[in-house]
């Protein structure tokens, strides 16, 4: 019986905090990052953007110029406008050589979308517009969408200002 007794008391032991330390106490279970470290006091954000836009982000792509090759990349995402006009040289120092102008200011408020470009070798574009759903039944059809508006090309150089009005096709949007 004492032996039994003493087990019992060794057992009690074990289990005892030793004296003058703190007890444990259980943490709550958490998740813990284990990625790269320089990112973990950097939380990802979200940008939530401007609601003022009509136009439906799902209209963003390519829009056809006219010939092969040129067209007018529009992108809306979070209400913010960007794109590039992407079109072959035909000056002298630049025939054929695909040049792409990129947007350098824009503005998309309601129906309408405005954007000019940078400028290159003299020349940059004004458009000013909107985008209306076209006769393409389907978004894998060319004309699902229409870019529509006022397209202007200014020659810095030659001092000369092209104004014509577009009603572009959005290009085949698949996926």
């Amino acid at each position: 019986m004492k032996q039994q007794t003493w087990h019992a008391v060794v057992i009690m032991l074990l289990f005892l905090p030793p004296p003058n330390s703190p007890a444990q106490k259980a943490t709550e279970p958490a998740l813990h990052h284990r990625g790269d470290p320089s990112t973990t006091d950097h939380p990802v954000v979200v940008k939530q953007g401007k609601t003022d836009s009509l136009i439906p982000e799902e209209a963003s792509g390519e829009y056809m110029l006219g010939r092969p090759g040129e067209l007018i990349e529009i992108t809306m995402q979070f209400g913010e406008l960007s794109g590039y006009i992407s079109r072959q040289g035909d000056g002298e120092s630049d025939s054929g050589t695909p040049l792409t102008f990129f947007f350098e200011q824009t503005s998309l408020r309601a129906q309408e979308l405005k954007f000019s470009t940078r400028q290159i070798h003299g020349i940059w574009y004004a458009f000013r517009g909107t985008i209306v759903r076209g006769p393409g039944k389907t978004r894998e059809e060319d004309g699902y969408y229409l870019l529509t508006g006022d397209l202007t090309e200014h020659n810095s150089a030659q001092k000369t200002e092209s104004r014509r009005t577009v009603s572009l096709k959005s290009g085949r949007q698949l996926g």
